[in-house]
């Protein structure tokens, strides 16, 4: 699980609200404010505004709506109230919703809010031309204006740049031109550096443009910063490092105290702020975001406003610098794991807790393909970490309807795009492919959602993106987009495999028009699945599917496998293929583990699993990373994969139709000892399996509206019994063969 962390939620979630009439116009008085140049890059800026009480009770409800480009940092009474607010925008902004009147007092009162303006956008992010910060809070009668006072803060100045793929830039950071601020939260502050804010536009205006409110929860973070622990190495002529360890990878914005005697250089790491290329540019370093503090004299206190994402964090000063804390905030999705999994082998317990971990880290404004790197949606990555995301994150499902809405948003023509929201989207057609196949994110919802409607209404686009592909005689031609794509890994059996996932994406959307009502498209798409299927067997020598001459790529032969199209007289010839050809990196080795699982070969399958993914294990790392072998980044969306095999896979556990149906299938030559417990759209769900060579426990406790069944083959239990399909009652159902 996620192991070793502590959250400090917002105080003031939790207030009684009294019932108050909403104005009919969103943010109607408020104004769109800042302090100096409004278009200036990496621009830092302070707004303050006090209130006082008297003597009188602070009211019950203080609801507040605010957005920022790019984010900020608000506080009340000198509590953190908000940490990073703002979700990335691509061509929606968004506004921030909560209730701070559990950090009201009586008397006086001050709001402050730390705002950051990058500019800069990336494959996460699409900048804005200038920045603004806009509040309403209708229970205090506070609006954005010129009512609240603003400064500048000059101490930050331009930060190198970097070659990272996400948006912003690092921190460089002179202590000693940021002015007299160090009371600044305090309602009692005054200073002549903050003059009345400047309004920048009305509201909506023609650059940021209408708001909607955020769809995902506010970032969950440290209302103090956790002070840690850190090891300490001198050198003679460097000075001091101090490393923080931290409980696993996970989002953090530093901070010290320390005294100094000015202009000594802090620098600020993790041990992830390089992240290296994978296969085809091993070579390539991508270096993110960092810190460069430059001392005052005396005391120097630093609540970083830059997240950054590690396992640890290394800070390195001169020895005239005298360390009194370090510590960090931390931040994440506002979600907790809602699965429980558990069977006899550490091995696979720590597999699943690393995936667990890997996935938590990979989700923000989208399903991050990696937090290292990136930060942005790959169709393909987002498809295979929905399923996982469902499984062990149900409450952070509205993750992936924003990661649909940004899709079908993003389209230009027919075309879905890879890395939206962003500056630079991406046409893959095997990751869209991937994305309307049967596994694919589109899939996933259906599967584990009731909501027919979203399906419904993009089903004609969906099917429009499709037909992008031109048929010929011999299958679908290659569709070449922005790039193709297929797997890190060289060897890839490009036309079969792009192929295999045409079918599949037909195949799904057939399905999915009769589920929704709309029948137009069935009819090509049945004709190109014939085409497709006739072409693939075309392509059977024996031994495997291929087109080339010089070998067989088990992705490929996986595919056609799932697609069902391998008839029952070669089932076996390629369950030994895939047992024998190791192309497969992460990113589609889930697929041949779901193949070995499709021609019956679960106890294959494990075999697999456990010869590919045992020394991932065994690793020092938190998380699962981009490749088997240890290039790329340490932490990859698609690792969440491991989530869905061992549940779904090796746990037998198949959720169909919006989890309205629910078959359980154990495999005892694959696993003999399980228990799995999954919050689902149709209630609790809890499967106990325990083997022993007297007897076999199996035990579901179902908590549901499905119709939940159990599978018994004879062949998988290793018992003389006959093959059942039993329907399950509500409650506890026990069974002993």
């Amino acid at each position: 699980m996620l192991r070793g962390v502590t959250y400090f939620p917002p105080r003031g979630k939790e207030a009684v609200m009294n019932k108050v009439e909403e104005p009919t116009v969103l943010f109607g008085k408020s104004k769109w404010i800042w302090a100096g140049d409004p278009e200036r890059k990496n621009s830092y800026v302070i707004l303050r505004r006090t209130l006082s009480f008297g003597t009188e009770k602070p009211p019950t409800r203080a609801l507040c709506r605010a957005a920022c480009d790019s984010h900020y940092y608000l506080y009340v009474n000198g509590n953190a109230a908000v940490w990073c607010g703002g979700l990335n925008r691509g061509k929606q902004s968004y506004y921030d919703e909560f209730d701070i009147s559990g950090l009201l007092t009586k008397g006086e009162n001050a709001i402050v809010v730390f705002c950051v303006h990058d500019g800069v956008d990336g494959r996460d992010l699409i900048a804005p031309e200038r920045a603004g910060f806009i509040f309403e809070c209708n229970d205090l009668e506070i609006y954005s204006d010129e009512s609240f006072t603003a400064y500048e803060n000059r101490a930050y100045k331009t930060p190198p740049q970097t070659n990272c793929c996400y948006a912003g830039s690092g921190v460089l950071y002179d202590a000693s031109l940021e002015g007299q601020i160090q009371n600044v939260l305090d309602s009692s502050f005054s200073s002549s550096l903050f003059t009345p804010a400047t309004i920048v536009a009305d509201y909506p205006d023609t650059v940021i443009g209408a708001l909607t409110l955020r769809p995902l929860p506010l970032e969950r973070f440290s209302a103090q910063p956790v002070i840690a622990r850190a090891k300490r190495a001198t050198d003679q002529f460097d000075g001091d490092t101090y490393t923080i360890e931290l409980p696993r990878e996970m989002r953090v914005t530093p901070y010290f105290e320390v005294t100094g005697n000015g202009q000594e250089k802090i620098k600020i790491r993790t041990d992830r702020s390089e992240c290296h290329g994978t296969f085809g540019e091993e070579s390539s370093v991508y270096r993110g975001h960092t810190i460069e503090y430059h001392t005052k004299p005396t005391v120097n206190i630093f609540d970083s406003l830059l997240p950054m994402t590690g396992e640890k964090i290394i800070f390195s000063m001169p020895h005239t610098v005298r360390v009194l804390k370090l510590g960090y905030r931390e931040i994440g999705y506002d979600t907790q794991p809602t699965c429980e999994f558990e069977t006899g082998s550490p091995i696979l317990d720590e597999l699943f807790n690393k995936s667990l971990n890997t996935l938590y880290a990979c989700m923000g404004s989208t399903i991050m393909d990696t937090p290292e790197r990136e930060r942005t949606l790959w169709l393909g990555d987002g498809s295979i970490a929905a399923r996982a995301l469902y499984l062990a994150y149900a409450d952070a499902a509205p993750l992936v309807k924003k990661v649909i809405d940004d899709v079908i948003a993003a389209r230009d023509g027919d075309v879905l795009y890879s890395c939206v929201p962003g500056n630079l989207p991406i046409d893959i057609p095997a990751h869209g492919l991937m994305a309307l196949g049967e596994y694919g994110i589109f899939a996933q919802y259906r599967n584990f959602t009731t909501d027919k409607d979203l399906l419904r209404r993009e089903y004609g686009k969906l099917c429009d993106y499709l037909m992008l592909w031109e048929m010929t005689e011999h299958g679908v031609a290659l569709r070449e987009g922005n790039r193709r794509w297929y797997d890190n890994l060289y060897n890839v059996d490009e036309p079969l495999v792009e192929n295999a996932l045409y079918y599949s994406a037909c195949k799904f959307l057939c399905g999915l028009g009769r589920y929704v009502g709309e029948l137009d498209y069935e009819e090509s798409f049945t004709d190109r699945m014939d085409n497709i299927a006739e072409y693939l067997e075309s392509r059977w020598d024996g031994l495997g599917y291929t087109s080339r001459d010089d070998g067989y790529d088990d992705r490929a032969n996986a595919l056609i496998a799932l697609c069902g199209l391998v008839p029952e007289n070669r089932r076996e010839a390629v369950a030994r293929l895939l047992c024998s050809t190791y192309a497969a990196s992460p990113y589609l080795e889930w697929a041949v583990i779901e193949a070995l699982d499709k021609l019956g070969r679960r106890d294959l399958a494990m075999n697999r699993f456990r010869s590919r993914y045992d020394a991932l294990a065994d690793g020092d790392g938190t998380t699962l990373g981009e490749d088997f072998n240890g290039y790329g980044s340490h932490c990859q969306a698609y690792q969440s994969a491991v989530i869905s095999e061992l549940i779904c896979v090796f746990g037998g556990i198949d959720v169909k139709d919006g989890a309205s149906k629910i078959t359980i299938t154990p495999d005892f030559t694959a696993i003999e000892d399980f228990k799995c417990a999954l919050s689902l759209c149709s209630g609790e769900l809890e499967v106990r399996y325990k083997y022993s060579p007297a007897k076999i426990d199996i035990i579901v406790d179902n908590g549901t509206n499905a119709k939940v069944s159990l599978d018994i083959t004879p062949e998988h239990i290793g018992r003389k019994t006959e093959r059942r399909l039993i329907t399950l009652n509500k409650g506890k159902n026990k069974f002993t063969i």
